[in-house]
């Protein structure tokens, strides 16, 4: 079908993303290993000089920057929750894209437990969330999720290598759909089925433009 010959032609590989320097590297590094250890630190801990460095490097960041929330694509891709090279938040962690498929290594720490050890479900959804809607750029075409149904088989663990795998079962005019799971050591930890709804470029920036005018 058309639709397959599109996606059999695309590229394999993901979004181009704007370089990151090297003291920005480090800044988002140190910030990642702050966001671990700060775990360890007992809520009745009390340390002026400690609160007084963060609040000095919150003055220092908020004075270099230069960019408002709607940003080129190239810069928004580094601030992606889950992967974005510029977000502390997000674990290292590097897709990697084949024809119809794509996966990827992580390791969530401390800060993103929920049950004792485990990883947070809805950490577990996003990661899904985001793994099998990042398949769209395999069929180079603007997308949003319609549904995602997820099954948590068993605890996700902290500091544990894992992988998330995603892959195009079906590809249709109008949407495609998605299945992918989270392993650890062989054994699958939490599996989606996701529905996504392609847009042509028009619809989808009014949409995007709707979200932005109620972040302003």
């Amino acid at each position: 079908c058309k639709e397959c010959t599109r996606l059999m032609t695309s590229s394999t590989q993901g979004p181009d993303v704007a370089p990151v320097s090297s003291t920005m590297q480090r800044t988002v590094e140190a910030l990642r290993r702050t966001m671990k250890a700060i775990y360890h630190v007992h809520p009745e801990h009390d340390s002026e000089d400690i609160a007084s460095i963060a609040e000095q490097l919150e003055k220092e960041i908020v004075a270099a920057g230069t960019m408002g929330l709607g940003q080129p694509s190239l810069e928004r891709h580094t601030r992606n929750p889950l992967n974005g090279a510029m977000n502390p938040m997000a674990p290292p962690m590097t897709f990697e894209y084949g024809e119809k498929s794509i996966s990827a290594k992580v390791r969530f720490h401390e800060g993103y437990q929920g049950p004792p050890a485990c990883v947070h479900g809805g950490i577990v959804a996003a990661l899904l969330d985001d793994a099998l809607g990042r398949t769209r750029h395999l069929t180079g075409r603007n997308c949003v999720t319609g549904s995602l149904n997820i099954s948590y088989k068993r605890p996700t663990p902290l500091n544990a290598d894992l992988l998330v795998n995603a892959r195009i079962d079906e590809i249709h005019e109008r949407k495609f759909i998605v299945s992918g799971e989270i392993t650890y050591d062989g054994e699958v930890t939490a599996s989606a089925i996701g529905v996504f709804v392609f847009l042509d470029t028009e619809k989808f920036n009014a949409l995007v433009s709707d979200a932005r005018s109620a972040s302003r």
